[in-house]
């Protein structure tokens, strides 16, 4: 492995040639007159020296990266993404039940010899790759019963090259029976289409710039069916950064980009009201974690209003601008639902333009905040809404974001995430309601 980095078979050949070369002259007289009818790529396991047939062989790389499949056997290291073709990585060592530790893996990657079997593609990991050698299939001696845990049937023969001997696999005999490696090695329609749907959130959160992990990974994956069954999806899916963006927004909670409508505020005023009125205390105080441009928190703010006239909200933004325009957010009047009553709550500035009235914007404190901050605010709240706020982060800080959000709620409070996450936390438990994702502090 060390001699050899960017391993194909223009380097193996240019490598046979250079040995060639290095023959003495009397060497090479006697190879003229010697014909070889094959040839075999040679590796090594442990201590032990094998062959392939180089008609077996359709490609030789490095790779370190396998995506593992589920309830796999052993031997079977993963799959991998051969320029969009997905085939199953053998680990021969354990295939063979060879005594071989592999204490670290080279930072180069894993020798693999592709395999082309019949119809099939299938990689097999070894540990080094030595060199293409031309051999006389009449020189191939039978294998024998001392070679140990290598069965018979898997090895064509034994020849000796330059004094050593290499055991030749009969790789149709390992892999060949078409119906036992579909069933026993190669990866299932079902492991498939986890490959796929892994290299479909990969690029979903290249593109998008998120985090796609347990709190909202249920949601992309009826995504990934819709996107499959509308594009008619038979292979490896590669994406767009339009794509991408797409899918996105349709991940997105109602309502995200505008103010709630009738339904929504109808929805969440019947869920939270009598929740609230569990509370011993008639001053609501809020948080709405991730404001955004403001649409979320003013809709927030009017409902909890109708339900007790005195509210304390508090907006946070990691992002100074949307904290800045969130503030003083000016609208058309079309983009105001009937419940806001414009006359009541908005002042016209132009046309059709219209902005919250100064009193109104005064009761809503904006803050610049990093929700991976939280602990370190003590205030207490009774509600705290923060929609869809997994997907920007990962999965450990959106669990430990949950934790302070626990911490910062009062007992029974209520916290609202997005309509497609998932809370997988001790500390709430989840109401049965269609519109909202609401769960209760225990």
């Amino acid at each position: 492995m060390s001699e050899i980095k960017n391993m194909d078979f223009k380097y193996l050949m240019q490598n046979q040639q250079n040995i060639n070369s290095s023959l003495s002259i009397q060497e090479q007289e006697k190879k003229q007159v010697i014909e070889y009818d094959s040839k075999i790529v040679s590796f090594r396991i442990g201590n032990q020296y094998y062959g392939i047939d180089i008609m077996m062989v359709k490609e030789i790389l490095c790779e370190k990266r396998f995506t593992p499949i589920p309830n796999a056997l052993e031997f079977v290291r993963g799959v991998f993404n051969l320029r969009g073709e997905i085939i199953p990585i053998i680990d021969l060592a354990k295939l063979f039940h060879l005594n071989v530790n592999y204490d670290t893996i080279p930072e180069e990657g894993e020798s693999v010899i592709i395999l082309k079997v019949e119809n099939l593609l299938i990689g097999v990991i070894v540990e080094e790759i030595m060199q293409v050698f031309p051999i006389q299939k009449e020189k191939i001696q039978p294998p024998s019963s001392l070679l140990g845990s290598i069965n018979e049937e898997y090895i064509s023969g034994i020849i000796d090259i330059e004094k050593r001997l290499y055991v030749i696999l009969d790789t149709e005999a390992i892999f060949g029976d078409k119906e036992k490696a579909k069933k026993e090695i190669l990866p299932q329609e079902s492991d498939l289409a986890e490959e796929f749907f892994t290299y479909f959130t990969n690029q979903v959160e290249e593109f998008a710039g998120i985090h796609i992990h347990n709190a909202n990974k249920g949601k992309f994956r009826e995504l990934y069916s819709s996107y499959v069954r509308e594009n008619n999806i038979k292979d490896m899916p590669k994406l767009t950064k339009d794509d991408a963006g797409q899918i996105l927004k349709n991940f997105y909670s109602v309502n995200t980009d505008s103010f709630w409508n009738q339904k929504q505020a109808d929805s969440f005023t019947n869920v939270v009201t009598p929740l609230l009125n569990k509370i011993d205390n008639k001053k609501i105080k809020g948080m709405n974690v991730g404001c955004g441009n403001g649409y979320e928190t003013f809709s927030l703010y009017f409902i909890l209003r109708n339900i007790c006239p005195d509210v304390q909200l508090i907006a946070t933004d990691n992002n100074l601008g949307a904290i800045s325009n969130a503030s003083g957010i000016e609208v058309i009047d079309k983009e105001i639902p009937a419940w806001l009553e414009i006359n009541k709550n908005f002042i016209k500035t132009g046309g059709n333009q219209y902005k919250i009235k100064k009193d109104i914007n005064d009761q809503i404190y904006f803050e610049f905040h990093d929700a991976k901050n939280l602990s370190t605010d003590e205030r207490k709240f009774h509600i705290i809404v923060a929609r869809d706020l997994s997907l920007f982060m990962k999965e450990s800080e959106y669990n430990q974001f949950l934790k302070d959000v626990a911490e910062h709620l009062v007992p029974n409070g209520i916290l609202i995430v997005g309509d497609s996450e998932v809370v997988s936390s001790e500390s709430f438990i989840r109401i049965d309601e269609q519109d909202f994702s609401v769960f209760i502090k225990k």
